[in-house]
């Protein structure tokens, strides 16, 4: 399965649609750290400004919009991110949290579907 595909199937299965502004953003934020997962260590400058860039706002409209995304997944469908984490959470994840959870679990999946 390709990247794209895996993003989109992590993304429903947490109850995350294309009606959201932010499945889009999330979905770009999540390639480019899957790209190179350093990225994650200077979320801003290399995820959420290039993806700002890519579609035609500004950092803020990012982090808002991925935000509400998180909230969406955290009110909805917590056991759901509680498995894609691998482990549970006290509070709803940040914004660059969600990032790197959905990441590693992309990371792991492919792992056990080449094993």
């Amino acid at each position: 399965m390709n990247e794209n595909k895996r993003i989109d199937k992590e993304l429903y299965a947490l109850g995350i649609s294309k009606k959201y502004k932010g499945y889009h953003l999330l979905k770009v934020a999540v390639m480019l750290a899957l790209e190179d997962e350093f990225r994650l260590q200077a979320v801003i400058q290399e995820i959420y400004i290039p993806v700002a860039e890519r579609f035609g706002c500004r950092e803020y409209n990012v982090v808002k919009n991925i935000g509400t995304v998180s909230h969406i997944i955290w009110k909805y469908n917590r056991e759901k991110l509680f498995e894609a984490a691998n482990y549970e959470m006290t509070k709803e994840p940040s914004v660059s949290e969600l990032i790197s959870i959905l990441v590693a679990d992309i990371q792991r999946n492919e792992i056990k579907e080449t094993a």
